[in-house]
Order: structure tokens, then C-alpha cells, then sequence
């Protein structure tokens, strides 16, 4: 007997039938329109931010068949490749935020009250490791610091804070591991201010010199980066520090006011964790991006200087150029890439132990060295070794 109500047991099979039908026609006419495209080109994918390693052509051969690595790597090659991919990956992106508040990044967290956070500062949060590595890398901060000094030069290492100390409250609980959590305060970061303070390290704690901003003053909720006012205040305590071995400083300091721009471009950095979003979302409102209109800085401010660290120090530069102070500069970028500081562009690339090297790196008076919190103990462990094995050979300018 056939229990089902009325209406169900007499429905005709042909509507689902034709609704499934029409999903596999419009799914096929969907990768056929993006195949076509990636042919023509005639219509313009939407662009997708991030990095991504440019797959090479499948290598078609009867082993890479038999072995089916050719099946994969044409999978992944098509993938990247197929012409309605942007728009397809913005709009799934877009459905899964905005429906589930989830991402699809790796390199984003959905944090509370809209604030994004780099995947890498919640695993700093999650870090729980001895202090040791810590503790040695501030010894050898103290030696190059100590040789420099010897020769006439100064370096200034700069704490810059992970933007979950400002934003512990906003970390997701689902991202938090347990018993670990906020070790990284006094195994990390506490330990490295210990040490460098034993060493009697001259250096500046930025996220200590920090701590009585509002954490939106600090870093927008969209941005990894800091702000560049904030930037801008621990660059002039990075001055402080340095003048009493830098004479021709004198007293001058960095004219840090700032407005806030009324139409920043999404462009901005104070924008970057949201790009890497991918979604169709609008620009969020309400993000304060900072725009420095304080005078020029006078010609004692002019001191040639080396930075060397991550995209961090990019708002060093920024205050750089906008105040026309610490010239002629480079930056070494991660150790490995040469900056102009006046335009931000590469140059070459860092060639350690090399004559260039050597004048690029030595005609320098100041030397400022970021130590991003996210990453103590490794941050820029290569150019202090580089360091120490030059500043021992005794042909060292």
C-alpha cells in the first residue's frame, strides 16, 4: 500500500528530471562560455588579488599519462587559466562570507565585529615555544649593534606589535588553541624585551609605545599593516633613540599630523586583508586611512640609513617620503630585494659579501632593523648573521 500523501504519490518525475537537466545544461554552457573566453579573450575576467605561482604547461607524455601526474597537472593548469575563473571565485567567495561568514582564504580570519586578521598573527597567538632562540637572537643584536657602534654607525631595532595584540578580543574562539593561546606575550615578545633590556640593547618598542592608542588608531579592521600616523610616532621615537650617538640630529623632530582621507582608493594598504577576500562586497565604509600633511622635515633629518625588514617598513618609507627625511636610503626588503626608498622600487636584488653590498650597506650612518612581533624570533636572523661574519673580517670598512 502506498502510505505518501495524495499530491506526492501522483507528481509526475518529468519537473525534476527537467530541473536537473537545466543544472548540467547550465553548468556545461557555463565552462563552455569560460573555455571560449579563454581563447578570445572577448570578455575581461574580473581580477583576483593575492599571489599565486604561475603554473607551467602539462607535459604530455605516455608516463606522465600511466602515471597520471599529466591528468593532474592539466586539471590545474585549465583551472587557473579558465577565462570566467574571477568571476566565478568572487562570486563563490562572496556566497561564502556573506551567507556563512567563512572565507575561502587561507591567509585570512573572519574576526568579530568585522575586524581581518592575517592568518599568520593568529598563529603567532598560538605559538607556545621556549624563549631560547628569543634570547639568543637579542645576544646577537647586541653584538652588531656594538660592532656598528664601534665604527661609527647606529642601529635601532624596531618592535613592531602583530595586530592580535591590539585585536585579542576579535580572534574567533574556533581558531584558538587551547592551553596556548596568548602564550606568545611572554614567551615571544616578553621574552624578547627582556633580553634585549639584559643586553642593554638601545632599541624602540613600538608596541609598547603604542599601548595607550585605541587599537582603530593602531590598524584598521581591514588592514594588516599599521597605520601610517602609528608608523609615523614610532619612527620619531626611533630619531629619539638614535640622537645621542647621531649629533647632527639636533633636537628636530618628525611633523606626524595626519588627516583622515574622505575618499581613500581600495588600493590602500589599510585595505589589503579585504582584497584578499575576493569578494564582490563593496569598499567597507568607515575605514580611516591616513593622509601625512605635516611640514617637511629640516636637512639634519637627511641622515643616510639603511631599513631592513618586511612590507612593514613600507610606512617608514611612506613617511619618508612625505616628510623628505632619512635621505639618501634603501631598504633591504625580507633581506633579499634592493628598495629605492624615494620611488619604492626594486632595484636588484641583495648580493651579501659583495663590493656593492658592501658600499650600499656601510655608506649608512643609521640602520633600522624591524622586528616584526609576528615573527620574533626569525625576523631578519639572516642579516644579523650576515653581519656579524662581516663586521669580524678585518677588512671591513
Amino acid at each position: 500500500m502506498d502510505h505518501r500523501p495524495p499530491s506526492t504519490a501522483n507528481e509526475s518525475p518529468l519537473p525534476r528530471r527537467a530541473g536537473k537537466l537545466a543544472y548540467v545544461v547550465a553548468l556545461l554552457a557555463m565552462l563552455a562560455a569560460g573555455t571560449f573566453n579563454m581563447i578570445t579573450r572577448a570578455i575581461a575576467d574580473a581580477e583576483l588579488e593575492g599571489y599565486e605561482e604561475d603554473l607551467p604547461a602539462p607535459s604530455l607524455r605516455l608516463a606522465t599519462v600511466r602515471d597520471e601526474s599529466f591528468q593532474a597537472s592539466a586539471t590545474a593548469w585549465f583551472n587557473q587559466r579558465w577565462g570566467l575563473r574571477g568571476h566565478a571565485v568572487r562570486t563563490d567567495n562572496s556566497i561564502v562570507v556573506n551567507l556563512f561568514g567563512e572565507t575561502r582564504s587561507n591567509n585570512v580570519v573572519l574576526g568579530r565585529n568585522g575586524v581581518l586578521i592575517s592568518f599568520e598573527d593568529t598563529n603567532y597567538m598560538n605559538r607556545s615555544e621556549p624563549p631560547d632562540a628569543t634570547v639568543a637572537q637579542a645576544k646577537t643584536i647586541a653584538r652588531v649593534q656594538a660592532k656598528l657602534r664601534s665604527r661609527g654607525k647606529v642601529m635601532v631595532p624596531v618592535i613592531m606589535p602583530a595586530k592580535t595584540t591590539f585585536f585579542q578580543d576579535a580572534v574567533p574562539r574556533e581558531v584558538q588553541r587551547r592551553g596556548a593561546f596568548g602564550r606568545a606575550e611572554d614567551d615571544l615578545y616578553g621574552a624578547m624585551v627582556r633580553a634585549l633590556d639584559a643586553e642593554q640593547v638601545t632599541y624602540v618598542d613600538g608596541r609598547r609605545l603604542l599601548s595607550d592608542r585605541p587599537p582603530s588608531a593602531v590598524f584598521t579592521r581591514t588592514g594588516r599593516h599599521w597605520r601610517l600616523s602609528a608608523a609615523c610616532r614610532v619612527l620619531q621615537a626611533v630619531v629619539d633613540a638614535a640622537r645621542p650617538e647621531l649629533p647632527e640630529l639636533g633636537q628636530d623632530q618628525l611633523d606626524c599630523r595626519a588627516h583622515v582621507d574622505p575618499d581613500p582608493s581600495i588600493e590602500e594598504e589599510d585595505y589589503d586583508l579585504f582584497r584578499l577576500l575576493n569578494t564582490w562586497n563593496p569598499r567597507p565604509a568607515g575605514v580611516e586611512v591616513d593622509v601625512l600633511d605635516g611640514a617637511k622635515g629640516p636637512p639634519a633629518l637627511n641622515v643616510p640609513t639603511l631599513f631592513v625588514g618586511s612590507s612593514y617598513l613600507y610606512k617608514f618609507l611612506r613617511v619618508s617620503q612625505a616628510l623628505e627625511v632619512f635621505r639618501a636610503s634603501l631598504f633591504y626588503y625580507y633581506d633579499a630585494f634592493v628598495v629605492d626608498t624615494t620611488t619604492t622600487r626594486i632595484t636588484k636584488r641583495v648580493k651579501p659579501f659583495t663590493d656593492e653590498w658592501r658600499e650600499d650597506t656601510f655608506s649608512k650612518r643609521l640602520f633600522i632593523v624591524g622586528l616584526l612581533e609576528t615573527y620574533i624570533p626569525y625576523e631578519n636572523d639572516r642579516f644579523f648573521a650576515e653581519m656579524i661574519r662581516e663586521l669580524d673580517a678585518p677588512s671591513t670598512p
